[in-house]
């Protein structure tokens, strides 16, 4: 599959415990909460109404199934997104758009206002800066960074020397001003070792995920160039590599931003890169305006990135069980009409309609929606939201 992967929180760990207590009450009659009260054996229990769960607009609030329960109502978030940047400062970062080698070493090298890590740095800064971005989690390495005699050097050319972050993953304002100026102080000197830089920043962010399962985690590989000059760089390598990270849709997604030059079209190649990676394409930049583009760039990278159609199952506490019998998914569009999201098998059989289904009935470990369902989620204004206790409405043909 070429599409992002897309994910949801499920519920926070508070909810745990009143999932557990509804699903496996018997003679709790709702406690309070709108349309609770029923008689029916089977969902009576699981009623536990509006009141203990995050308020909706009253136009959301989700109508009574046929047995009369409403269930315990909670509205889903988006997961923390993290982008983890790595960022090409070879040599040609201190070219302008009209050249290419490695200018800043040149008889004529040109000025440092005209080099063309100047806009990707500014462009940079305003996305960092933006209140769009805040909340996300970015972090910084550095590939290309070593002098040109150094690219035979083994332990430059070498994936453990691309593994530590520049600056490690934070959350968005705070991190804003270090991540400023780490990219205001890297100083363009190495060739483009692509390959090593993003088996590097995949051994980061697996690193990092293992610390933060709720986390949804991306690579953003800035550069300027396609692999050559140094460790013996290929764009096969690079593929490879993105492959391997990406592993099917298990591993990690891979973005490239690709700086273009007015004389460089082999950042085509590029393409490739994405599309190992789980991306499709590579974001190419446009010579005549490179910050802007930049930046027109970043803002798409930090929406498809984000968008939510997945989401985790979270664990419960030692010694109980999450009754998955009793999860209902829901949704109220942007014009607060409530969307019927019942369970499906798999995803084959979500066809046109709107649903949701475990990754593995068997053993589940995250919630998918159907494509239709996604679609109505990435809307602005959209909501969705988790009932529980209630029995799992599924679709029939």
């Amino acid at each position: 599959m070429n599409k992002p992967i897309r994910r949801l929180t499920c519920v926070v760990c508070s909810l745990l415990a009143l999932v557990l207590a509804i699903s496996c009450g018997g003679d709790d009659d709702g406690g309070g909460g709108s349309g609770s009260g029923n008689d029916d054996d089977d969902d009576s229990s699981g009623n536990g109404g509006a009141g203990s769960g995050t308020p909706l607009p009253p136009e959301c609030q989700p109508p009574a199934n046929d047995s009369g329960c409403v269930g315990t109502y909670f509205e889903g978030e988006v997961i923390p997104l993290d982008i983890y940047v790595m960022f090409d400062l070879s040599c040609s970062m201190s070219c302008s758009v009209d050249r290419s080698g490695c200018c800043r070493d040149s008889d004529n090298p040109d000025p440092l206002e005209e080099w063309r890590i100047q806009p990707v740095r500014d462009a940079m800064t305003t996305f960092l800066q933006d209140p769009a971005s805040a909340g996300i989690g970015v972090g910084l390495g550095f590939f290309g960074d070593h002098a040109i005699d150094a690219n035979t050097d083994p332990v430059v050319c070498s994936v453990e020397s691309h593994t530590d972050a520049t600056v490690e993953i934070q959350r968005l304002p705070d991190a804003a001003d270090e991540i400023i100026q780490e990219l205001e102080d890297g100083e363009p000197q190495g060739g483009t070792p692509t390959h090593l830089a993003i088996e590097g920043a995949c051994r980061y962010v697996e690193d990092w995920k293992s610390q933060n399962r709720a986390h949804q985690v991306v690579i953003l590989l800035v550069t300027d160039g396609i692999p050559e000059h140094s460790c013996n760089a290929t764009i096969g390598l690079a593929t490879d590599a993105a492959t391997d990270c990406y592993d099917d849709g298990a591993g990690f997604q891979t973005y490239v931003l690709g700086v273009s030059a007015n004389n460089n079209n082999s950042l085509e190649q590029l393409h490739q890169i994405a599309e190992a990676g789980g991306t499709e394409q590579a974001y190419l930049t446009d010579a005549n305006d490179v910050a802007g583009s930049v930046l027109e760039a970043l803002n798409a990278i930090r929406a498809a990135a984000a968008i939510p159609c997945e989401m985790s199952i979270p664990e419960p506490p030692v010694g109980e069980t999450l009754d998955l019998g009793r999860i209902n998914l829901g949704i109220c569009d942007a014009n607060h009409n409530v969307v019927v999201t019942p369970q499906v098998e798999s995803e084959s059989a979500c066809e046109d309609h709107d649903g949701w289904y475990y990754d593995d009935p068997d053993s589940p470990e995250t919630i998918h929606l159907c494509e239709v369902t996604c679609e109505t989620v990435e809307v602005p204004g959209a909501t969705l939201f988790f009932s529980v206790g209630c029995e799992t409405e599924t679709l029939i043909y």
